[in-house]
Order: structure tokens, then C-alpha cells, then sequence
């Protein structure tokens, strides 16, 4: 271990110090933080095949969003699919102001990674499968609704489940 002058101050510092101890200089070459903003995310919604009052202004936020004609956004949005990928390759600032696109109208969108296996159920279709009854996720934790300041124990032994992707919490059979 050797002392080295600092450029910037003219004191002496270690030539392992990843900085001046005195003014802060940076003394080695930093490595750039790889940021994690490149992973690619992908939006879907659920299709709809038959007329719904949020039908219509989902086919206006495709044809703005893949940038494609009325006829082609109406296919598009009444694939026999039970959800459609809307955009894949998108940061996640890019996915998440199409989601609320989708969301401000209720539409039920969700964000997956690229390579992510989609797990989509739309609750109004799917009446078997138990699912998250305001996003559509199969992800939930059964438990029971636990001890609360305002009505103490009262209650605290039912069951209530929590979506694990929103956190969104109801009763079973409701």
C-alpha cells in the first residue's frame, strides 16, 4: 500500500482509497451502475368479445397505442384469447402509463416481464377460478383478518383473502 498525492487537494491518500479521505475526490475509475430500467415488460388486457361499455374505448387505446386502424384494433381486442398482449418490449415507466390508460377506462391491464408466464383471469368471464375481483390476478394469500384498533377482536378469526399483485383484500364467495 502506497500514498499517492490527491489531484485535487494535494494531500496525501492511499493508492487502494476508492476516494480522497479529505475532499472526496474519486481516485479510481468507477464501474457505471447498470441500471435495471432496460427489462422488458410486456401489457395485457383481458378480450371482449361481447359488447361491454369499456369495449369501445379499448379499441381507441389500442389504435393509439400500436398506432393501427379501427378494424385492425377491433380484431384485435376480439381474439378468442382470454387476454391479449397489448405491447411487448417496454421499459417499465412505458408500461405503466399504458396500464393506466387501460385503468383510467377499468379496463383490468396488467405488467409482466417479457419472459414471465402470464397468469391472467378475467373475473367477469371466469366465474370458476378464484381470482382478484378488481385485477384479474391468481396470485392470493387465504388468512384471517387479524385484530383491528377499532373493533378489537370482533371478526378477526374470519378469512379474508388478499391479492398478492395489487393487495387488494376480500371475502371468500363475495
Amino acid at each position: 500500500m502506497a500514498l499517492i498525492k490527491c489531484p485535487e487537494c494535494g494531500n496525501e491518500v492511499s493508492d487502494k482509497a476508492p476516494a480522497c479521505i479529505h475532499c472526496g475526490y474519486p481516485l479510481q475509475e468507477q464501474q457505471p451502475i447498470i441500471s435495471d430500467a432496460r427489462v422488458s415488460n410486456k401489457v395485457i388486457i383481458p378480450t371482449y368479445r361481447e359488447v361491454s361499455q369499456t369495449k369501445i374505448p379499448c379499441i381507441k387505446i389500442v389504435r393509439e397505442v400500436m398506432g393501427t386502424s379501427l378494424a385492425e384494433a377491433k380484431a384485435f381486442v376480439e381474439q378468442p384469447e382470454p387476454y391479449v398482449v397489448v405491447k411487448d418490449g417496454l421499459s417499465q415507466n412505458q408500461a405503466n402509463l399504458i396500464a393506466q390508460k387501460f385503468q383510467a377506462i377499468g379496463v383490468a391491464s396488467q405488467i409482466y416481464g417479457s419472459s414471465e408466464p402470464v397468469a391472467f383471469v378475467n373475473p367477469a368471464k371466469d366465474k370458476d377460478v378464484i381470482c382478484c375481483p378488481k385485477c384479474g390476478s391468481t396470485e392470493y394469500h387465504a388468512g384471517s383478518r387479524g385484530f383491528s384498533l377499532v373493533t378489537g377482536f370482533i371478526g378477526s378469526g374470519k378469512t379474508v383473502l388478499t391479492c398478492l399483485k395489487c393487495g387488494h383484500r376480500w371475502k371468500p364467495g363475495k
